[in-house]
């Protein structure tokens, strides 16, 4: 060093390039000394049947300048590439007519795992940036602006015509490809078909089956409009009052998965056929939201007792309802199987041992991975 010149430790220096400069009178201005671009292609196939769409081979082609570290912009490459198949076939936002927001679990808002983002083909072309010290011109995650553009329009060369907004789901695709559904049949005569929820209610659940009871269908009937015997069925119920003609008020504590809360429930029957058919509906409130449904009861007499067959339709709303549609169809199930074990029993029948789940299958309940 020079005489009288202490060795420095550190130095700050400032350097603008040229094509940047202050705002115009109109207030434009260049944001960026330079940059970079993206030339993406790739071949798609999708699934006739169900809608779903495959990447076939993805290429990618990048010119970030001067690579000064090729791992880095591989990586940055990679990391916007599995955000853009994300957002392109597999991550939504649903929210339902009430402004509900439907996909906040992990059960409905699906995240793409190594095995749903195939490796890209990266390519990269070079021109170093006239304006910059060492020629880089910069990347960042740019497969996320680029890569959603160009599986849509894959989708829709393959397809033949435009597609709906993203995210290209199986059921988006497929309701472009198939004709629309016919409508429901009619319910057979003298049965009355459950109502579908109402879109304010909820989330919407829907299902059906039957069990085989051990007495006759006088019996099961007496038991179904014995205020003291339907209390005794409704998983959860610890107290039933009578309030009308075939209505009740009732206390029911239920739980779904975290999700625990005390309900006071109206039940009431209908359309009574004795001892061949009713119409079960009830609707409750708490403090984690609210529930209605109405379901159809037949009963048929067979060789050994009474075949008695259910169809129901449901909704539920606030937090109960954020627990994932999987974990309520399965809590559904779950309710109302408890509900027919506790009719075989009190029919006469053999009730289904206490069961002792062990930690993993009581995990996989309340994931809703197992009944």
């Amino acid at each position: 060093m020079p005489d009288g010149q202490e060795a420095a430790l550190r130095e700050t220096a400032f350097w603008t390039p040229e094509p940047l400069k202050a705002p115009t009178d109109a207030d434009h201005i260049n944001s960026s000394a330079c940059y970079g671009f993206i030339f993406d292609f790739c071949g798609v196939e999708i699934d006739r049947t169900t809608g779903a769409v495959r990447i076939d081979r993805y290429v990618t082609m990048h010119d970030a300048g001067r690579l000064l570290n090729p791992l880095l912009v591989e990586g940055q490459i990679l990391g916007g590439f599995a955000h853009a198949v994300g957002t392109a076939l597999y991550e939504e936002y649903a929210y339902g007519d009430d402004g509900r927001f439907l996909s906040g679990t992990f059960a409905d808002y699906l995240v793409p795992t190594a095995c749903e983002v195939p490796v890209p083909v990266i390519l990269h072309r070079e021109s170093p940036s006239p304006v910059t010290p060492l020629g880089a011109k910069g990347v960042g995650e740019g497969n996320c602006m680029s890569t959603p553009a160009c599986l849509a329009n894959a989708v829709a060369d393959a397809l033949g015509g435009p597609v709906p907004s993203l995210p290209l789901t199986p059921a988006k695709i497929a309701a472009l490809i198939h004709p629309p559904e016919p409508p429901r049949p009619t319910a057979a005569a003298g049965v009355t078909a459950a109502p579908a929820p109402s879109a304010s209610g909820g989330r919407g659940l829907t299902g059906e089956g039957s069990r085989e009871v051990p007495a006759t269908p006088e019996q099961v009937w007496a038991i179904l409009l014995d205020p003291k015997e339907l209390a005794a069925l409704l998983p959860g119920c610890e107290a039933l009052d009578l309030v009308g003609a075939n209505a009740y008020r009732a206390e029911v504590v239920v739980g779904i998965g975290p999700v625990r809360g005390r309900y006071t429930a109206e039940v009431a029957l209908s359309n009574l056929d004795p001892p061949n058919a009713l119409t079960l509906t009830g609707s409750g409130t708490s403090a984690l939201g609210s529930g209605s449904g109405t379901g159809h009861v037949t009963l048929e007499r067979t060789l050994t007792g009474t075949r008695v067959t259910y169809r129901y339709g449901a909704s539920v709303g606030g937090k109960v309802a954020a627990v994932g549609g999987r974990m309520l169809d399965s809590a559904s199930r779950l309710l109302i199987g408890q509900f027919f074990e506790k009719l075989v029993a009190r029919a006469g029948g053999t009730a289904a041992p206490a069961e002792h789940p062990s930690l993993l299958t009581r995990l996989l309940r309340f994931l809703g991975l197992k009944q």
